[in-house]
């Protein structure tokens, strides 16, 4: 055999074998990186669905839903003096004169309200309700004339009401007293006011009323657990 012919025979044989070669080695690599990224593509689309648990957070039952917090109505009416905290309302009288120093002088009379010359105010107790008024002057300083001795005193304008914050719960479950002694007051002709001289209406006193009840049937419920 031509020995040139024998060295191209030989060329095409490797040139054929480096060819198979190559194709192998291109499909091994594109199968190696279909492997690889089989994985992160998983991966990608894990991260991307939904979070079932997030989506269907549980649901509370219906006997379980949690209730609003509710500030207590008394609230409204808390004043800081000192150390001591309490409770305060206020009557401005529209027209004060001597014809309301005598009916305000009647209605303590009738509450049983003790006059305090020291301190210039009027105190009244009452059993039921469980906790004391006290009936100052609106106006500062805040002392009362003692309008009970006769109509030789000083025109009253208005009253505050004032309670002691130690009495808070008295005052909450049973407001009737406060409630009617304040309104008895305004029935003299005038209107009510809160500690930040805000206008109290019927209303918020009607809803006193029911919070009270709702203690009270709360504190039976805790004593007697059915």
């Amino acid at each position: 055999m031509d020995p040139v012919v024998a060295v191209l025979i030989v060329a095409g044989v490797a040139l054929l074998l480096s060819m198979v070669c190559m194709v192998a080695f291109v499909k091994s690599r594109s199968a190696r990186s279909e492997l690889e990224e089989a994985p992160l593509t998983t991966r990608r689309v894990a991260e991307a669905a939904p979070d079932s648990r997030a989506v269907e957070a549980p649901r509370p039952e219906a006997g379980t839903l949690p209730e609003p917090d509710v500030p207590e109505p008394m609230h409204r009416f808390k004043i800081a003096s000192g150390k001591d905290i309490k409770q305060c309302l206020f009557v401005i009288l529209d027209w004060p004169g001597l014809d309301t120093n005598r009916r305000l002088a009647r209605l303590l009379k009738e509450y049983n309200a003790n006059y305090d010359a020291k301190l210039g105010v009027y105190k009244i107790r009452d059993s039921l309700a469980g906790y004391k008024l006290t009936i100052a002057n609106s106006s500062p300083p805040g002392t009362l004339p003692p309008i009970h001795e006769g109509d030789d005193q000083p025109t009253v304008p208005g009253v505050s009401i004032l309670i002691h914050f130690v009495s808070k719960r008295s005052v909450a479950r049973n407001p009737e007293t406060l409630i009617q002694i304040t309104q008895t007051i305004a029935s003299l002709g005038g209107h009510i006011l809160d500690a930040e001289r805000n206008v109290v209406s019927n209303e918020e006193f009607e809803l006193l009323r029911q919070h009270a009840q709702a203690s009270q049937a709360a504190a039976t419920r805790v004593r007697h657990p059915s």
